[in-house]
């Protein structure tokens, strides 16, 4: 089916973003939540005896610096908050569908030229579907600009953190644009500043770690996408890309480049997870590698739930909004920890000036208890800082 510009404007509202209202302004130093809530709560259930209020060093440092989640799933701006969460690098794009029949090893390259996803939306539809995308997250953030401002240059994000604000980047997830360079400007245009070449499926273009084009890799129209971000000023995201398409990219570009949410290779054993050899790449370029701290499951878990879910949702809804919402109505909320193993394993490989943080998730109150877990782990507090947030700004100001 055909949807005209028209009947897809009008149906934009069947696609929100999952938001909430903030109603205050950090509450957190009474320890009260800064939004939905008011009153006083004075009984307990469960005392707990070793229970700390204490807003010591770690919190007082965490406070004073710039964090950056590098890849936000969804922002919640009462989260971030709680969270100290200061920058994030919004990830916006069209929805996809998990088609695959048979598990495959993580550590299994995909069969080249075999589709294992398909996007909800086609052709010209698909690119409208993107631009409605960037219309609702800067409606968003013009509804909330007491707390949040879309950010277009680094030199902004320091502008608005220090104004006590949330700076918001746009990220387009795949390098969706038509086979177009026009269409790429186009979105930089309306705000894109950060592009995956591919995400789960493969672009005609670039492709995934999940699947693989033939041959796999950039193609040539993929290497001028690459110097043409360079050029205008898009950061290039490496984080789902397929070693080969890492490896072409790494090769044709002049600029930093990031991966923003990536586990390492040698700990998981998974191809969707980070190389040695392309994290050293990534530090090479002056880019970063930023550690996922998402909560882990196994493969089979992971293919086995999305399949089911996403199998379900397309027999249940024909219309592709109704399905794009459902599908972010089930979007599992995963908790965050910091996987000090891979930042370890990242630090030593790539360098302390090459490690970034993300949370893949809006559930991120914990990010002000990550500074405390990196002292305490042994980094300094200018480690720490590189890590919570100054290597992706350094990225982000030698880019744009």
């Amino acid at each position: 089916m055909t949807w005209s510009v028209e009947e897809v404007e009008s149906m934009r509202h069947r696609s929100r973003l999952a938001k909430k209202f903030v109603d205050g302004r950090e509450l957190d130093q009474l320890g009260l939540s800064p939004g939905y809530r008011v009153g006083h709560l004075d009984g307990t259930t469960n005392y707990v005896t070793d229970f700390r209020f204490d807003r010591g060093p770690y919190d007082r440092l965490h406070r004073e610096l710039i964090v950056v989640d590098a890849y936000s799933a969804l922002v919640d701006i009462e989260e971030l908050l709680r969270g100290r969460v200061n920058v994030v690098i919004q990830a916006l794009g069209p929805e996809e569908l998990f088609i695959q029949e048979e598990m495959q090893d993580p550590s299994d390259e995909p069969p080249r030229g075999v589709k294992s996803w398909l996007p909800i939306f086609e052709g010209e539809e698909l690119v409208e579907r993107i631009k409605i995308g960037i219309g609702e997250h800067l409606r968003f953030a013009k509804a909330h600009q007491e707390y949040i401002e879309v950010v277009y240059a680094e030199p902004d994000i320091r502008r608005v953190v220090y104004d006590g604000r949330i700076a918001m980047v746009l990220m387009l997830v795949s390098g969706y644009i038509a086979d177009s360079l026009d269409v790429l400007k186009e979105f930089y245009e309306l705000g894109i500043r950060v592009i995956c070449p591919s995400h789960l499926a493969a672009t005609s273009w670039a492709d995934s770690s999940a699947e693989l084009n033939d041959p796999p890799g950039l193609n040539a129209f993929g290497r001028d996408v690459v110097r043409t971000c360079n050029e205008i000023g898009v950061l290039v995201d490496l984080a789902h890309c397929s070693d080969y398409t890492c490896r072409d990219t790494l090769k044709v570009a002049n600029k930093p480049v990031i991966a923003t949410h990536t586990k390492v290779r040698s700990i998981t054993g998974s191809l969707r997870d980070m190389s040695d050899d392309v994290l050293r790449g990534v530090a090479k370029t002056g880019g970063v590698a930023c550690v996922l701290a998402a909560t882990p499951r196994t493969a089979q878990e992971r293919h086995s739930a999305r399949l089911k879910r996403d199998r379900d949702l397309a027999e249940r809804y024909a219309d592709p909004f109704d399905l794009a919402e459902a599908k972010l109505a089930d979007a599992q909320m995963w908790s965050t920890k910091l996987d000090i193993e891979s930042i370890d394993h990242a630090v030593n490989v790539a360098g302390i000036d090459h490690v970034g943080l993300s949370s893949h998730a809006q559930n991120v109150p914990q990010w002000k208890e990550f500074t405390e877990t990196l002292l305490e782990h042994g980094y300094t507090q200018d480690d720490a800082s590189k890590i919570l947030g100054e290597n992706v700004l350094r990225v982000l100001r030698e880019t744009f």
